[in-house]
């Protein structure tokens, strides 16, 4: 099951303006460890949204597939590749690939995986990760390397210098958001072998738009994190007075001074790596 809780068909229209691709050297660093070399390679994005990553690749390895779910992020993409022969694009769920066994040498899944499952996941130990990973593993070829790019919860706390100021919308996003622990312990069980975590401190989703003071203020900005699309109308009027305020008298300085010094300890987001086995 996929639960959409942001209105994506809306927020797909100027996604590409609000949010950017991280951690791409991570990916490509991971894709060269399997056994073909990159230029050979057919990598599939899990959950590709506007295409962003698949951008980012095209160039890097011999073939790139697209799973998107939502159909306004797919129209985006497609739009986006319509002249790419090497790219493909498909709606789907990660829960049930449409692809044969053994197609990919690897997998990459990018803030995809608290859009798995309900609203109290958390209390069912996050049950279709089972599946997400469990599908992951058959279409790979051996040796091949899943990549999931994911928040920990110290992260999704401290890690976006606005979180503070909708607290409840992120307890609720919390409870989507798997721990890295469990994140590992159903790869095991899907049969992967544990590859590593990579924590790039210094990179932010939303790039060079991220520390703007007025930001929250603006509807594009908030689409960039579907976090916001969680906050309740009495939380968010609140957030954006506060806001609003602080920017008035000069206190955002400070503000924004104390939450980069957390998020520079923590970053904004986790990669975890899994092989499969060799047959």
């Amino acid at each position: 099951m996929i639960k959409e809780y942001e209105n994506y068909q809306d927020t797909s229209k100027n996604y590409d303006t609000t949010r950017i691709p991280i951690g791409v050297e991570i990916l490509l660093g991971c894709f060269a460890t399997t056994p073909r070399p990159l230029p050979e390679q057919v990598i599939l994005d899990g959950g590709c949204g506007t295409g962003n990553y698949i951008q980012a690749l095209k160039s890097k390895v011999n073939s790139l597939w697209g799973l998107e779910f939502n159909g306004g992020m797919l129209a985006q993409a497609t739009e986006k590749f319509r002249n790419h022969p090497n790219i493909h694009l498909d709606q789907g769920s990660l829960i049930d690939l449409p692809y044969e066994n053994e197609t990919f040498d690897g997998i990459m899944c990018n803030q995809v995986l608290h859009h798995l499952g309900s609203d109290d996941a958390a209390q069912e130990n996050f049950p279709e990760l089972n599946q997400v990973f469990e599908q992951a593993y058959r279409v790979l070829r051996p040796q091949g390397v899943f990549v999931c790019n994911t928040s920990s919860h110290p992260q999704i706390y401290d890690g976006f210098w606005w979180a503070d100021l909708i607290p409840d919308a992120v307890s609720r996003i919390a409870k989507r958001m798997p721990p890295i622990a469990c994140i590992t312990q159903k790869l095991d069980q899907a049969g992967f072998c544990f590859g590593g975590i990579v924590v790039p401190i210094h990179a932010v989703m939303q790039g060079d738009n991220y520390l703007d003071p007025e930001g929250p203020l603006k509807q594009t900005y908030r689409n960039g994190d579907s976090t916001w699309s969680l906050a309740k109308q009495g939380e968010l009027e609140q957030a954006l007075e506060r806001v609003g305020n602080m920017n008035k008298d000069g206190s955002i300085v400070h503000y924004l001074e104390q939450r980069e010094s957390l998020r520079q300890k923590l970053g904004q987001t986790t990669f975890v790596y899994a092989y499969k086995k060799q047959s």
